[in-house]
């Protein structure tokens, strides 16, 4: 039976400095799975022990890889948003903000014309968006390739998106010719808002401390 190929010491120094080179955004974790799972395929295949050539023909492999864990990211940043947006209806602590929401948008809809009560509602998002910019946001040169740090926030864009969209589209009329149908609206964008908020103030904390040692 033919003998299974062992990498060599100084090809797996060789691959470690290769993919901190090429990827050096990679976790030290992600970097770990991807450096044992090249090994395990790389004693499996090679037929003359050619690290630098099984490099090159597995580039693909290792961008999908890197894609998937963008991928994952932003997922788990998506979920996270979702979870404590419906917390704020299933939460006995955080269901009073949803209601005194829920309440004054309807009351704004019912007193207000439609150029203030869209200015409210415009203003009201912009101060959670800035909240999240000033108080959620990493802005750390070192961390600046992190994957986690480069997609943390995006969830905070998606009210904003709903203003901008009907806005844009003239759809805000329609919203507000109707108290209860703009105030769902209104309502969804920004306890969405103040959910990734949340999120983006819990993952801010994580991140830094997982990568306190790149900031020393």
């Amino acid at each position: 039976m033919e003998n299974k190929y062992e990498i060599t010491e100084k090809q797996l120094a060789f691959l470690e400095d290769y993919l901190k080179r090429k990827y050096p955004n990679f976790q030290d974790e992600v970097r770990i799975e991807l450096i044992d799972h090249l090994i395990s395929d790389f004693e499996a295949t090679t037929q003359n022990g050619n690290l630098s050539q099984y490099l090159s023909n597995e580039l693909g492999f290792i961008r999908r890889f890197a894609n998937r864990r963008v991928s994952e990211f932003k997922k788990t940043y998506g979920k996270q948003t979702w979870n404590h947006f419906f917390d704020f209806f299933t939460d006995l602590k955080l269901l009073p903000i949803s209601i005194a929401v829920f309440s004054m948008f309807y009351f704004l809809a019912e007193k207000l014309n439609n150029k203030w009560l869209w200015g409210t509602f415009l203003i009201l998002q912009s101060v959670i968006l800035l909240l999240s910019a000033f108080f959620g946001m990493i802005n750390k040169k070192k961390l600046s390739k992190v994957d986690e740090v480069k997609y943390l926030g995006a969830e905070i864009w998606l009210p904003f998106l709903m203003i901008h969209l009907a806005d844009g589209f003239e759809f805000k009329y329609f919203l507000m010719s109707n108290s209860y149908l703009f105030t769902i609206y209104a309502s969804f964008a920004i306890i969405y808002g103040l959910a990734a908020f949340i999120v983006l103030r819990k993952q801010r904390k994580i991140i830094l401390e997982k990568y306190k040692h790149l900031l020393n």
